[in-house]
């Protein structure tokens, strides 16, 4: 079965140790499973047979953009794909959308608690028109996050509104639709439409086992994508976790590889 994990961070290099120690400090010591590196997190995927995974840098901080991104580019060979990022309080967030794409990278990373915006923000506007009109997807950190506090910045509700206000922008809430929000998730997401999740950090926080398997159902079969938010989670769990949903074959490859090559359909390695 192939295996394309969506939703994993690694780090330059230089500062890899330094970056995977701080944001454990920020969440009150979660383990790590990877040093942060693209080499060590290649090593895990071949250990548990991945097919490809995506890079999912944030911005932190204006004006980061283009180097986070020209570092993101020089890793975005398959099977190591990458998104790129900008700031909502960057300047020039078109010229940033344009080089991103011009790059080669495929999609957006953003992040409403590091990067301080609500999906509403008027800030925000130019970036989903942009990204809607020419099918640019974004993958958006959703619900609370481990190492912030209330209140948070999104929520199931607010990424509904979202595809609805931006139906052909292709949207992706990270953490099964919003983090320890799931019961939201379950209430309010749509079926089908533009708007996916992908399942990275999710399992192993929900109430019941039985919990992801609704969130799928509800979400809709080719509308969930495999994910782990590498770090953060080790992979064959994230595997089996996914795996022991009571899940037919055929969904299990929709979720693990065939949704990806929705989302990403100009990714040639994806659709081949």
């Amino acid at each position: 079965m192939k295996i394309f994990d969506t939703h994993t961070h690694v780090f330059p290099d230089k500062i890899a140790h330094q970056a995977v120690a701080h944001l454990r400090e920020l969440a009150n010591g979660i383990p790590a499973f990877t040093d942060g590196t693209a080499g060590d997190l290649a090593q895990k995927t071949a250990q548990v047979g991945y097919s490809g995974w995506m890079n999912c840098p944030v911005v932190t901080r204006p004006g980061q953009a283009k180097s986070v991104n020209a570092w993101a580019a020089a890793l975005n060979h398959w099977p190591h794909l990458s998104l790129g990022g900008l700031h909502p309080d960057d300047d020039d967030k078109i010229g940033l959308l344009t080089h991103i794409q011009e790059l080669g990278l495929h999609g957006v990373k953003l992040h409403p608690e590091y990067q301080e915006f609500q999906l509403d923000d008027a800030r925000m506007e130019p970036v989903w028109n942009y990204c809607e009109i020419h099918e640019l997807p974004v993958l958006i950190h959703a619900g609370e996050d481990i190492g912030f506090k209330p209140p948070y910045h999104s929520n199931p509700k607010a990424f509904v509104e979202l595809a609805r206000r931006h139906p052909a922008l292709t949207i992706v809430a990270a953490h099964s639709g919003g983090w320890k929000l799931w019961d939201e998730v379950e209430e309010f997401f749509p079926t089908g439409a533009n708007l996916f999740i992908d399942t990275s950090f999710s399992l192993p926080f929900m109430k019941d086992h039985g919990q992801m398997a609704r969130v799928i159902r509800k979400v809709g079969l080719k509308n969930v994508l495999f994910g782990t938010d590498s770090p953060w989670q080790e992979l064959s769990e994230a595997i089996h976790d996914i795996a022991t949903c009571g899940l037919t074959d055929d969904e299990l490859q929709d979720i693990f590889w065939n949704n990806a090559r929705r989302v990403w359909k100009h990714c040639p390695e994806l659709q081949a």
